[in-house]
């Protein structure tokens, strides 16, 4: 049996930062556990840690101007996935293309903000209150849309250059970089006495 193929819009909050190449969008791509209703039959949310293989390899994750199987375009690969409290944030890279090039001016200008997911059901759980909880299931596809399902829940959070990327990552270990060089510098301590 073939999983059912879905498709599931959010709304987060998204950015374009200056500097650099200024082509990495950053959002949440899909909030935990935020019931919302799909259509008249299914109200659903996604469990905490709903895409453990994604995480694993985000490169196979297509980034999109709408969902490529619904005609929309191919746009760029995901770059890295992550559980985050509120939701699976990600950040995704727009390549130099046309569609690309418009894509982040109109995130930029706040046109488009909001983000969809493609994925296929795996495993789901029925809450009391008719809930469908997706458990887990596999992503296919982040997707920068007009409207989504979700709404604000799922959406842009920045766009950023790999400068600022490069930033973030040596932020955290910059007091010990310090202590390094500082170590290299200071004279050794007098040998113990034997």
């Amino acid at each position: 049996m073939n999983p059912t193929v879905c498709y599931r819009s959010f709304t987060p909050d998204l950015e374009v930062r200056s500097g650099g190449d200024g082509r990495t969008i950053a959002g949440i791509a899909v909030p935990w556990q935020i019931p919302k209703r799909v259509t008249s039959q299914l109200r659903e949310q996604f469990a905490y840690g709903a895409f453990p293989r994604q995480l694993r390899a985000p490169h196979r994750v297509r980034f999109a101007r709408e969902h490529v199987d619904l005609g929309g375009t191919l746009i760029g690969p995901t770059r890295m996935l992550r559980n985050d409290a509120s939701g699976l944030y990600g950040e995704w890279y727009a390549s130099k293309t046309p569609m690309g090039d418009e894509t982040l001016e109109l995130v930029k200008d706040g046109a488009l903000y909001q983000l969809s997911v493609g994925f296929r059901e795996a495993q789901n759980r029925h809450l009391g209150d008719g809930t469908v909880e997706r458990v887990s299931a596999d992503l296919f596809e982040v997707a920068v849309v007009q409207e989504g399902t979700y709404g604000d829940d799922a959406a842009v959070i920045e766009v950023r250059s790999m400068a600022d990327a490069l930033d973030q990552l040596l932020t955290p270990n910059l007091d010990r970089a310090r202590q390094l060089v500082l170590a290299a510098f200071l004279p050794l301590p007098p040998p113990p006495f034997g």
